[in-house]
């Protein structure tokens, strides 16, 4: 069960990623050396009838469960507003079994199992774009 969630409706068979430009820790956007200091994402699972979203931080990893009611709409608007949104399905098959480090970047290479292993922002939405995804919002 554990390689076939995504086949059984409990998990989105397409993500999309945030990819934010502005962070409160300055440091953090030191540290990205480009356009983008953040990224986070979400996905639909139809099964459920509801959005889950994923984000990785400095201080912990939050994934909440949004079901699809008034106001869910709203809030998805609210965490791309001001972004950029691309999104892309995961890989299929086995992804590398080793990432390096524990932030949003590979947290997301890792969730979307790319092949490449991106470390900064930037990288990781050049990465996406190469592997297949589309640019939602930009």
């Amino acid at each position: 069960m554990a390689g076939d969630s995504g086949r059984i409706g409990l998990e989105p068979d397409m993500w999309f990623l945030i990819f934010t430009e502005h962070t409160d820790r300055r440091w953090v956007g030191w540290l990205a050396a480009g356009r983008f200091a953040h990224v986070l994402a979400f996905g639909w699972v139809p099964d459920q009838r509801a959005w889950l979203v994923y984000e990785v931080t400095m201080n912990r990893t939050r994934v909440a469960v949004m079901p699809d009611c008034p106001g869910s709409d709203e809030r998805i608007a609210e965490l791309r507003a001001g972004n950029v949104t691309l999104a892309m399905k995961p890989a299929e098959g086995r992804a590398p079994w080793m990432r390096l480090g524990f932030w949003c970047v590979p947290a997301m290479a890792h969730l979307l199992g790319l092949s490449r292993r991106p470390l900064r922002p930037d990288a990781l939405f050049r990465a996406c774009l190469a592997e297949g995804a589309e640019i939602v919002d930009w």
